[in-house]
């Protein structure tokens, strides 16, 4: 017999107290030995998580400028060890991250707010997968650089249309930018043309609006009790299920509203559309090219009005930008057309108008959430996996190591640049990082440039005056969402004289 059994069996007869020690004793000394065991096989991650600070109160307005004070503080990568956590404040660190390592940090995070109300059916939300990849792929093949020429007859179109109305009643300059940016995703994608009493337009709105309450901050309530989500709405602390109820029948609107019509146009031959023309190529592929349309719209319509409401701001309160940036628009194309897409190589100062409000005021400050799949290593930190990670484009477009007097509003610092305003795309960071940058950018860019080069072009801004002659102050104030939009203001936004006045009705004739 073995010694070790002999010796537990002569233990075991030896007295009924040896016997009960032996009995539970023998069995906790093995599970302990195990343990150690498993310990010693366990993967050891020696290297620390970047600081940041311990148990914070996360903030609820302007997040993406508290973060940026922590990044000062902590430096580019923010850790926050109760939430998992990475805040990217360079964009040194969000290149070799979310771009060289895209492998790792491409996926989103989901919560108890994405799952209730469907929002991960817009493709920028839904996690990395195949289903993704696929959609993505699609997607690209209609929105690549190359193929962006198609969209340029609706633009022209709706950029003429926005210059009318903007010299018709000027005192809506605001309520125009959004019916543009609406518009011009229907007349570019649809075919349609959707008017300011469209209700398509409101529920359009209403999902554009709840969708960035749903980015930030979401449902704190559902987030701590994920099972209110099962709870009628008039439960306490349930409210939210309405504003999912009506969010969710608003999307299936956008889904199904405008592809019907587009759809009918074209079998009636009222008109075609890259939409409808997809329905027909690839009929047993309707729900993604369904998805494709709302999914733009979605992520194209507020990014847009914030841009160009930006500029219109921005502009106003910086004249001597508008004068250098008409002197060039007149000794380049003259007083006697709009500009073309043909003339953008040409127009130095206006491409710097444009990288700048695309710098100072990214639409969203903070880029959607991604998440890392696996453990990483960078720069001597460990960044666990399942981390969620947070692209600060606020805190990236002021570094003052790249950006000299970064809060300042300066086209000409692209000018100086030794490679010119015309650096590569992947340089606006505020269409995003590595697999989920934006797939809509090429158009989108084109869009908000051709809209500041026509106003440039046509128009004055300036500050509107009190029945005193007396110039009214702008405070240059911001909404605190996810998406960034300047708040209501009053200007005065007029032709440049009579012939930049007719150039605009003649061209919308």
């Amino acid at each position: 017999m073995n010694p070790l059994v002999e010796a537990m069996a002569l233990a075991l007869t030896a007295s009924p107290s040896i016997s009960l020690v032996a009995f539970y004793g023998i069995p906790t000394f093995v599970l302990a030995l195990l343990y150690l065991l498993a310990r010693r096989h366990r993967p050891k991650f020696a290297l620390p998580c970047p600081p940041g600070p311990k148990s914070p109160n996360m903030p609820s307005l302007d997040p993406w400028v508290t973060y940026q004070e922590w990044g000062r503080v902590y430096g580019d990568l923010v850790y926050i060890q109760e939430m998992n956590m990475l805040i990217i404040s360079s964009s040194q660190a969000a290149v070799d991250l979310l771009e060289k390592r895209a492998r790792i940090y491409s996926d989103r995070e989901t919560s108890s707010a994405i799952m209730v109300s469907q929002v991960d059916r817009i493709m920028s939300v839904q996690r990395y997968s195949n289903k993704w990849r696929r959609h993505r792929k699609f997607f690209h093949q209609s929105f690549r650089q190359s193929a962006c020429s198609r969209f340029y007859p609706a633009q022209y179109r709706k950029i003429n249309d926005l210059l009318r109305n903007l010299a018709v009643t000027p005192e809506q300059f605001m309520q125009h930018t959004m019916a543009f940016s609406q518009s011009l995703m229907y007349a570019t994608l649809y075919g349609l043309d959707i008017g300011s009493e469209d209700p398509l337009l409101r529920k359009a709105e209403s999902v554009i609006n709840t969708f960035g309450d749903l980015m930030f901050p979401g449902f704190p309530s559902l987030e701590r009790f994920p099972w209110l989500r099962y709870m009628p709405s008039s439960f306490p602390g349930c409210g939210f299920q309405r504003v999912v109820k009506k969010f969710i029948q608003n999307l299936d609107d956008l889904d199904a509203i405008p592809f019907d019509r587009a759809v009918e146009n074209l079998k009636n031959g009222a008109g075609t559309s890259l939409i409808a023309e997809l329905a027909l190529e690839k009929p047993m592929e309707v729900d993604m090219i369904k998805a494709m349309g709302t999914t733009s719209f979605v992520a194209a319509s507020d990014t847009t009005t914030s841009s160009i409401s930006s500029f219109l701001l921005t502009v106003t309160l910086h004249p001597e930008v508008q004068v250098k940036a008409q002197a060039e628009i007149d000794r380049v194309i003259g007083r006697d057309r709009l500009p073309t897409f043909e003339d953008r190589k040409s127009l130095l100062y206006i491409e710097g108008i444009y990288r700048e409000i695309m710098r100072l005021h990214p639409p969203g400050p903070l880029a959607i959430n991604h998440v890392s799949t696996e453990d990483d290593f960078y720069n001597g930190y460990h960044i666990p996996k399942g981390c969620v990670v947070v692209p600060n484009i606020w805190a990236m477009n002021r570094d003052p190591n790249v950006y000299p007097d970064p809060d300042k509003f300066m086209p000409e610092r692209y000018l100086d640049s030794p490679d010119g305003p015309f650096t590569n795309i992947n340089d606006v960071y505020a269409f995003g990082f590595g697999r989920r940058v934006c797939v809509g950018r090429y158009m989108a860019e084109n869009t908000v440039w051709l809209t500041i080069a026509s106003i440039m072009a046509t128009f004055d801004l300036c500050k509107a005056k009190d029945d005193g002659g007396d110039e009214i102050d702008i405070p240059e104030e911001y909404t605190q969402t996810f998406f960034r939009h300047p708040k209501p203001y009053q200007s005065c936004i007029k032709p440049r004289d009579q012939q930049a006045l007719e150039l605009i009705l003649r061209a919308t004739e």
